[in-house]
């Protein structure tokens, strides 16, 4: 298995090389030409096509050692089982405009942050990130111990905080994914908050990527199946292209239809019990076992190889030859 299959491109690099080792033949025998006459021509080309030959070929083998070196290659390896040395926590919390909504009071928007304060009072000795998405998402803290971080932020929560339109779920599970911290042997939870009102975007690879990245996703769905109305920043109701009023619906079908395996779940925020189900998550999370993939990687033997190539065209670059042939 290659770990940087990006660094087979570097193989191009041969072309020139092969060209350049081309042309110095070609200049080489006719500047012998030139200055050995007739009678010692062909003894001057013997010991040169042969020096020309070998050094040429080392140098070859030597770059595509190299080459091989850098892509990293690894064996099967082996697995390892070992408990988990900490829980990393990722809130992703939609701040579309339908986040605004009031079917459940003070709004879906402040119901996730009040959920969201509420789990960091009641986690200790996790660690915690922040992301937020609309139209595009973005990392607004950090994995960090300072829980006061993301709880200091909660309340600055707003669409306003971009400018793009729309809400792309597919935005908010990307951004918050790459938001762990990689190499590190710990559990990976993602809380999602949303309405499941995704607009753009597609989730197509969801569960893929999630598998890969070993991460256990918690879909929070905010608002009301019934809806109601979507309103701006002035107070005035929403209109769509044919002028009817806006109503903003959850999403259940939608969340619940991915939250269709193992490592993905799905509560709602107007359920008394949310608060004990998230955590009941998370503490499985906390017993469960982490699975190492342990693989041997195998650059240094195309390194050793490309320190003993490059010995040897050295050797024939400086060798005599005297009294060869």
């Amino acid at each position: 298995m290659a770990e940087r299959p990006d660094s087979f491109y570097l193989f191009l690099i041969l072309i020139p090389v092969v060209y350049i080792s081309l042309k110095r033949y070609v200049r080489g025998k006719r500047d012998l030409n030139a200055i050995g006459g007739k009678w010692r021509s062909r003894l001057l080309m013997d010991v040169f096509f042969v020096k020309w030959f070998f050094s040429s070929l080392l140098f070859v083998l030597f770059s595509v050692s190299v080459i091989l070196a850098l892509v990293e290659f690894s064996g099967s390896g082996r697995k390892m089982v070992e408990p988990s040395s900490g829980v990393d926590i990722v809130f992703s919390v939609d701040i579309s405009r339908s986040m605004t909504a009031s079917d459940i009071s003070p709004s879906r928007l402040q119901r996730s942050g009040d959920l969201i304060s509420a789990l960091v009072e009641n986690l200790t000795g996790e660690r915690f990130g922040l992301t937020v998405f609309k139209g595009e998402g973005m990392k607004i803290i950090p994995i960090t111990e300072d829980s006061l971080a993301v709880s200091s932020v909660l309340p600055y929560l707003s669409p306003d905080m971009f400018t793009s339109s729309g809400s792309s779920l597919e935005a908010g599970i990307t951004t918050g994914i790459n938001s762990f911290t990689q190499g590190e042997e710990r559990k990976r939870i993602l809380i999602i908050f949303t309405d499941g009102e995704s607009l753009s975007g597609t989730l197509f690879s969801l569960s893929e990527n999630i598998v890969e990245n070993d991460i256990t996703v918690i879909f929070i769905g905010t608002g009301t199946v019934d809806g109601i109305e979507l309103l701006t920043a002035g107070g005035a109701p929403v209109l769509d292209k044919q002028g009817e009023i806006v109503i903003s619906r959850l999403n259940r079908l939608l969340l619940q239809g991915l939250a269709a395996q193992d490592s993905i779940y799905y509560l709602d925020i107007s359920d008394s019990a949310v608060l004990s189900d998230v955590l009941e998550v998370i503490d499985r999370q906390m017993e469960s076992l982490v699975v190492r993939d342990l693989r041997e990687s195998k650059y240094r033997i195309f390194l050793s190889a490309a320190v003993l190539f490059i010995i040897l065209y050295i050797v024939v670059r400086i060798f005599p030859w005297k009294n060869t042939f």
